[in-house]
């Protein structure tokens, strides 16, 4: 979706790393905290513990970066309130790429992206890629792939402290504790308080998080319940001219500015019915109230009810390892939004049955089918308008073990996304609620594992039918300056290469390496032929990780970022804007129960724009951002 400044309001508002896959794990079919056996007709990258410890990243934004396939905006160098491109989005991949954390949807029914420091690195115990649709297990906006964070859930009894320093004025304290209390009890708390006057004038910010589990453990599963609370605040510097940039790149002329508050709670058990069959249920309550300034004054609110169960079986039979999953999704959204310029008070009820199928057919091959049924009610209140629509969708995977060290497979499906509430706010006259955008993706892929080597490669083809954006120049008499809606695009297509590989040069060094070929582009209507804005065709890295002495380790990495058009030139009139190469390094000791990081991104102090719109406004990004962290486990 294109930003416009109503646009931008919405999503702004509320709202290195060792590039491996962990080649320890299997491939792995992940729905909602629920794991298959199966191997997975999908091209999947995961990053372990040990991965994430030794990046000494301090935001998820910077684990992520430089991932196959992977794009990363961060207009605001807070690894907040950033966006994850796969698949080649580019700017509208805020609702095409989706973010779980054990299954949880970060995702807003709006234009607010995921909070992407919602969860805090040392909760994390593992975090999965899935590169490509996943719309039949996990549904809306699964469209370029998900990343589903997998937190941790420590056995034993452990403490640790930890406090940052850094650019910036950059301050963080943040810490954990995990107690086992008995007769199966445990709790797990967290907590982590972070301010910084970040790279650019006007751009303060303060987040204060706030976790607690409680869980209780038994022979046959296990049940929880979370409660999390979060303050966000954010000063926003705005966009520059290039002519202001050349002056003064820090400076800021804005006044606007952000604060939001959440809390989340969760209730989740896992209970065992037979050898066989596995019952799942998840419900959560997300309540999230913002307020702030951005053009003029705005209040907003959104609350998010989820409820999932989930059946899982699993038996051998003569033909092969069966697995069967059945799951129900039921996703209620209310949404108020007040501001100068508009009001809207909507609401968005999802419900969906799915079911995936995965069979063995002799010890070497499976055999993958899905299917789910979505519905999407949309009401809103202002103008007393409703209106359901219904989708299908199928998948189709084939998964074969070649030997022992060799997986192909190939894999066809549907995908589905459904307009969000802000989207269905600001349409054009006699439109009263956009299409869902649907399309099919195929992708196919060879694997070569030995335990030690790890290298993958995949294509794919994603072509999409009534793709949604915002289009900021068709006539729009309610538009601003009368111009700009939301609007369904015609077929659109991406299409690309996925190379990736890591491997031991000795028993000390280790290399990893990715690169990511992205042909995103218009089929039809008024900019056919032309490439999507705001994605890169070729993308990069490579890292370096040394272990110098027990305990001393590093990693060094580059990450290439290929030339693109500006955000809104879908005419590709205004010429590319330029690609960069980031070198980032991180320093990493253990000594007993004492723990030290630095990390150094951007080391070369680089100078490029982390968003540049048609016209020539940019946000530029941080030059050299230097942060040391001291920790101590009891």
């Amino acid at each position: 979706m294109k930003l416009s400044r109503l646009a931008l309001t919405l999503t702004l508002a509320p709202g290195l790393s060792p590039l491996a896959a962990d080649i320890e794990l299997p491939p792995l079919v992940i729905t909602r905290a629920t794991d298959l056996e199966a191997p997975a007709p999908a091209s999947i990258a995961v990053i372990d513990r040990e991965q994430i410890e030794a990046s000494a990243a301090g935001s998820l934004v910077d684990l992520l970066r430089g991932q196959a396939g992977l794009q990363v905006r961060d207009t605001m160098g807070d690894g907040n309130r950033a966006a994850l491109s796969l698949r080649g989005f580019g700017e509208n991949a805020i609702n095409n790429t989706l973010v779980l954390v054990d299954g949880r949807r970060l995702n807003q029914p709006s234009l607010s992206g995921p909070d992407l420091n919602s969860v805090p690195l040392a909760n994390i115990e593992r975090i999965e890629i899935i590169r490509g649709a996943g719309t039949v297990l996990y549904g809306d906006q699964a469209v370029g792939g998900v990343v589903n964070i997998v937190t941790r859930t420590p056995d034993s009894n452990e403490a640790y402290v930890e406090t940052s320093l850094g650019s910036h004025d950059l301050e963080a304290y943040r810490g954990h504790v995990q107690q086992q209390l008995g007769a199966g009890f445990s709790v797990y708390a967290s907590g982590e308080t972070r301010n910084a006057d970040n790279y650019r004038d006007h751009n303060n910010s303060g987040y204060d998080n706030a976790f607690a589990r409680l869980r209780y453990d038994h022979a046959d599963g296990w049940l929880l319940y979370e409660y999390q609370s979060i303050d966000d605040e954010q000063l926003y510097p705005d966009s520059l001219s290039r002519a202001q940039r050349r002056i003064d790149r820090k400076q800021s002329l804005s006044s606007n500015w952000n604060d939001r508050k959440t809390q989340v709670q969760r209730f989740a058990l896992e209970q065992g019915l037979s050898e066989t069959w596995t019952l799942n249920f998840d419900y959560s309550d997300s309540d999230q109230d913002g307020t702030g300034d951005f053009y003029g004054w705005f209040d907003q609110g959104t609350r998010t009810e989820t409820f999932s169960p989930r059946l899982t079986g699993s038996w051998d039979s003569a033909l092969g390892h069966s697995e069967l999953l059945l799951g129900h999704d039921h996703v209620q959204s209310d949404y108020q939004y007040e501001s100068a310029f508009s009001e809207t008070l909507a609401r968005q009820t999802q419900r969906d049955w799915y079911g995936q199928l995965s069979q063995g057919l002799g010890s070497e091959l499976t055999l993958t089918l899905g299917y789910r049924a979505s519905e999407a009610e949309d009401r809103t209140q202002v103008d007393a308008t409703s209106h359901t629509d219904r989708e299908g969708s199928t998948s189709l995977g084939l998964s074969w073990q070649a030997d022992t060290e060799t997986r192909l497979f190939v894999k066809r499906e549907d995908v589905l996304r459904w307009a969000n509430v802000d989207e269905n706010a600001f349409i054009l006259p006699g439109v009263t609620f956009l299409k869902p955008q649907t399309g099919v993706s195929w992708e196919s892929g060879v694997e070569w594992n030995d335990g030690s080597q790890l290298y993958q490669a995949s294509l794919y083809r994603l072509d999409l039918q009534d793709e949604l954006m915002y289009d900021a120049e068709i006539a729009n008499p309610g538009g601003f300056g009368g111009k700009g809606a939301n609007i369904n695009l015609d077929k659109t297509r991406r299409q690309g290469l996925l190379l990736e590989g890591s491997r031991p040069l000795s028993e000390r060094l280790s290399i990893d390496a990715q690169y990511s070929f992205t042909d995103s582009e218009y089929r039809d209507g008024s900019f056919e032929g032309n490439e999507v804005p705001w994605v890169a065709r070729h993308s990069a890295s490579a890292g370096l990780n040394y272990q110098w002495l027990e305990g001393l380790s590093s990693y060094v990495e580059a990450v290439y970022t290929g030339s693109r058009y500006a955000v809104s030139d879908e005419a590709n009139s205004d010429g590319r804007v330029g690609g960069y190469t980031l070198l980032n390094a991180a320093l990493k000791y253990d000594y007993r129960d004492f723990t030290a990081k630095l990390r150094v991104d951007n080391l070369t102090g680089k100078r490029y724009d982390a968003f540049v719109y048609r016209g020539g406004s940019v946000y530029a990004a941080p030059e050299e951002t230097v942060v040391l962290s001291l920790g101590y486990r009891f």
